[in-house]
């Protein structure tokens, strides 16, 4: 089943007074069109969101602690309500982010309700003509929603969001995408005790969900990163058991007194030079989850920014001596082949000993048409004047 529903939240931005801050619904939440049926197999039910958010700025510091509220609208069978932080978390110290929040809401029937089946959010900022931008989409896997609220922490820095180009009259939407898989058939009445046994689910791990919520909570964090300028929080027991190479440089850091006088009362402080803080962001995701940070994979579709970012990740990964982020690197590089990016990918599959990606770049070039396009280009003498890969075309030529 399918539904569609719209609200709209008017919040306030950066900076800006309580007394200025306004939270509403726009027109309010409804359903707009709702289709049900009886099946036996797994379906999900699904909706968008659209919610407007209104940056006022005003010459007094907004209270850290300000979050704005939507009202409660019915979307994939269920109430929920949007949460909007201006002053929202962020993975270093200076906390200039947005954080959106999706979470039930009490039922207007009663006691609010327990969603039984995994759930996927998404959003996405939409540019002016209301289309979503690729670059500024995030996800989560599907899982059982066991806490009441999907977080969004680094939705989007400030600065990244007035350089979008997505801002109009001061404002700026954001998309909300809920789905609600449906697991079982709701059509058979008469169940034999065997097939309702089989109808016990043991959920996917969501072990990596839980070490993702960590990067956010500051308690415990024991090791802080300087990282070009930038400031991340980190605990070391988890960097040194994901990555000796880290565990070694933890080890030779310096130690220095925590701030806050929290229950960590010393932390070590390490320097990392030659990487730009958001591939070490997306380092640290990985180390935390086991996975690519969603928003790396949704740029896919804007290849010039994806490439770029895949080859300084699998350089921070070959770094560390992650192999598995070296290999899902590796992947989407051959994925982003072309005539433009497959003379840098070469140089970079070579200083990095990644074999599968040379020979997927020969391949490419072996193509009729492929190698005399590239040829017209400036990176061809970089392919020219490597002999391991003229004899990998040469190979594929014969």
């Amino acid at each position: 089943m399918a539904a569609t529903s719209a609200v709209v939240l008017s919040a306030a931005a950066r900076r800006i007074s309580r007394s200025a801050a306004v939270a509403s619904s726009g027109g309010g939440a409804h359903l707009l069109s709702a289709a049900t049926r009886r099946m036996s197999s797994s379906c999900s039910a699904s909706s968008s969101s659209i919610i407007t958010l209104e940056r006022v700025r005003g010459d007094e510091e907004g209270p850290v602690e300000w979050i704005a509220s939507s009202q409660a609208f019915d979307a994939a069978g269920y109430r929920w309500r949007i949460k909007y932080d201006p002053n929202g978390n962020s993975w270093n110290e200076s906390n200039e982010c947005i954080s959106i929040f999706v979470e039930l809401a009490d039922d207007i029937k009663g006691p609010r309700q327990e969603v039984k089946d995994p759930v996927q959010f998404k959003l996405s900022l939409l540019d002016r003509a209301g289309n979503p931008s690729p670059k500024y989409c995030r996800s989560n896997d599907a899982s059982f929603f066991v806490d009441g609220q999907a977080r969004f922490q680094d939705f989007i820095r400030w600065k990244d969001l007035e350089e979008s180009g997505c801002l109009k009259d001061d404002s700026f939407m954001v998309r909300c995408d809920i789905t609600v898989i449906k697991k079982w058939a709701e059509d058979d009445d008469n169940v034999s005790v065997d097939s309702a046994s089989s109808r016990v689910v043991v959920p996917p791990s969501d072990l990596h969900r839980h070490l993702y919520d960590m990067l956010w909570k500051k308690q415990g964090v024991d090791v802080a990163i300087d990282v070009s300028g930038e400031t991340f929080e980190a605990r070391g027991w988890l960097l040194a058991a994901r990555s000796p190479a880290f565990e070694a440089e933890l080890l030779a850091a310096p130690k220095e007194k925590a701030p806050g006088g929290g229950a960590v009362a010393v932390r070590r402080r390490v320097e990392i030079g030659g990487m730009e803080p958001r591939v070490f962001k997306a380092l640290l995701h990985f180390m935390y989850t086991d996975a690519l940070p969603p928003s790396m994979m949704e740029e896919e579709e804007e290849k010039h920014g994806a490439v770029a970012m895949a080859r300084d990740l699998l350089a921070a990964a070959h770094r560390y001596k992650l192999e598995r982020l070296k290999l899902l690197c590796e992947e989407m590089l051959c994925r982003c082949i072309d005539v433009d990016t497959v003379a840098g990918t070469i140089a970079v599959a070579e200083q990095h000993g990644c074999g599968a990606l040379e020979a997927a770049c020969a391949e490419f070039l072996a193509r009729p048409g492929n190698l005399k396009a590239v040829m017209e280009t400036e990176g061809y003498e970089k392919i020219k004047a490597n002999p391991t890969m003229m004899e990998l075309i040469m190979k594929q030529l014969v």
